[in-house]
């Protein structure tokens, strides 16, 4: 049998996209009903953590247990002094998945094709495939369509806008990304589907908004650059009636969000980012 990975969106065909996302949905409605399918009954995951965030390991432990499975969190590292054949070989013995936050994907890549068990990304410095599958589930349980779907990804060249790059790539779907220009992916990395901007007016076009936080080590003019594309309630009040704003957590109030924006009505990161839960589900259940 083939092992099936889930390491970036680029990775996966449209079809497995939208099954993956509709599993989301359904998830969804049995977590609300707290009657979880235990299709996870018996799967050992394993965790290794080598990145800061709660969110995608609280998720992946909470909803394995949801579904009958275990989830242990592993103090290994890829980035350590221990060979990842050997740590591959070791993970092998006691798990049927991994689910790894790493900073290269290049290396969890590595270690995943010395792996017989599926791997999935929690996230690297690269992408971060598990956060924007769950926002597509989500866009996708509110529309029922991702068709002609306008995405604003206001934030730098970085893991959420190349994950929202990959996924316009493969989804009917179009992707602004708006950042200062020494931020901004360059046309060579684009595709038909993405542009760049540093006009934030660019956001009143969408359907959906996502933000990502600066980088800490900007300069005066850089900071001043990215002030100016600071998404506050004045600019969702410009937008479609209809817009769905989503900042990508660990959001910080008044640098790419205003606190207004966070209590805006079109805010609506709580009951988005409800679906990273069912999406990794969804992934963990597929890829089994």
């Amino acid at each position: 049998m083939t092992q099936i990975d889930f390491l970036a969106i680029s990775d996966l065909e449209l079809p497995v996209i939208e099954q993956l996302a509709e599993k989301a949905v359904i998830l969804g409605t049995h977590w609300q009903s707290r009657d979880m399918p235990q299709t996870l009954s018996g799967i050992r995951v394993g965790m290794i953590e080598e990145l800061p965030g709660w969110r995608n390991p609280t998720a992946m432990a909470l909803g394995v247990a949801a579904m009958g499975g275990i989830c242990t969190r592993v103090t290994a590292r890829l980035e350590g002094a221990e060979p990842i054949e050997d740590l591959a070989g070791y993970m092998d013995n006691w798990f049927e998945v991994m689910a790894v936050r790493t900073p290269g994907l290049t290396r969890l890549r590595s270690f995943a094709r010395m792996l017989d068990a599926p791997v999935v990304n929690l996230r690297t410095h690269d992408n971060h495939p598990c956060e924007v599958l769950g926002d597509l589930a989500w866009v996708l349980s509110q529309r029922r369509s991702w068709d002609g779907l306008c995405v604003a990804m206001v934030g730098p060249a970085g893991n959420i806008a190349r994950s929202w790059l990959e996924a316009a790539a493969i989804l009917p779907i179009r992707v602004i990304q708006v950042a200062p220009r020494d931020f901004q992916y360059r046309a060579g990395d684009c595709g038909a589907r993405v542009s760049v901007t540093d006009d934030l007016a660019a956001v009143e076009t969408a359907d959906l908004i996502v933000t990502d936080c600066r980088p800490a080590d900007v300069t005066p003019d850089q900071k001043a650059a990215f002030d100016a594309l600071r998404i506050d309630a004045a600019v969702l009040d410009r937008c479609k009636p209809d817009v769905l704003f989503v900042p990508c957590p660990p959001v910080t109030r008044g640098h790419e969000v205003s606190d207004d924006a966070m209590r805006h009505p079109r805010c609506l990161a709580k009951p988005a980012k409800a679906f990273l839960l069912h999406a990794q589900n969804a992934v963990v259940e597929y890829i089994i």
